[in-house]
């Protein structure tokens, strides 16, 4: 116990100095719960994640570099909103918030989608647009799957999106592989052929 005497107050005080230590240390614990919490509300998958440079890393991570040196312009040149990335051809990648903000094998994995339609505006077989590589054998019209098949190639991660109505199979991973492994240099170019 420790007492306190207060000149403008009439007798004294006493105060037990082992509780006033417990409610300091307990108010320090729970202003530094506070701070904890407050920090990182705001920064594991917010905007500060959610950007085109962590989409433009996520792609370098995924991508080897004969195929982004080869297509240049396909890397994030913009956010979006909603649950969709885009691309189109000579307009980079818009990347969703929603990707953007996704854990980082995800992200990979759809830039790797994205990077796939790419690939096929400039060595597609230009049947459809964004079509696949001639000789693809799920099917050159299949956009979506192609780009499905790009990205599980480069990526890994064997993860469909809900627009992907034809899931990249075996036998149309194990030939992307082979086509994508030969690099860029090994396929003619067909952008000149775009017309749409």
């Amino acid at each position: 116990m420790v007492t306190i005497c207060n000149p403008h107050h009439r007798g004294h005080r006493e105060f037990d100095i082992s509780a006033i230590r417990k409610f300091t240390t307990m108010f320090a614990l729970v202003v530094a719960a506070l701070t904890v919490t407050t920090v990182s509300v705001g920064s594991p998958a917010s905007a500060a994640t959610a950007s085109t440079s962590r989409a433009n890393s996520a792609l370098q991570s995924v991508v080897p570099g004969a195929w982004r040196n080869a297509i240049p312009n396909a890397r994030a040149t913009r956010l979006i909103s909603g649950k969709s990335s885009t691309s189109a051809y000579r307009m980079g990648i818009w990347v969703s918030r929603f990707h953007a903000a996704k854990p980082a094998p995800l992200l990979r994995h759809t830039m790797a989608h994205e990077f796939g339609h790419h690939i096929a505006f400039y060595y597609g077989s230009q049947v459809v647009y964004g079509a696949a590589p001639t000789g693809f054998p799920q099917g050159v019209t299949s956009v979506e799957t192609w780009a499905d098949c790009v990205a599980s190639a480069f990526s890994g991660v064997d993860k469909h999106g809900t627009n992907v109505k034809k899931h990249c199979s075996r036998a149309g991973l194990r030939w992307t592989k082979a086509w994508l492994s030969k690099g860029p240099y090994a396929h003619p170019r067909t952008n000149a052929a775009i017309h749409w």
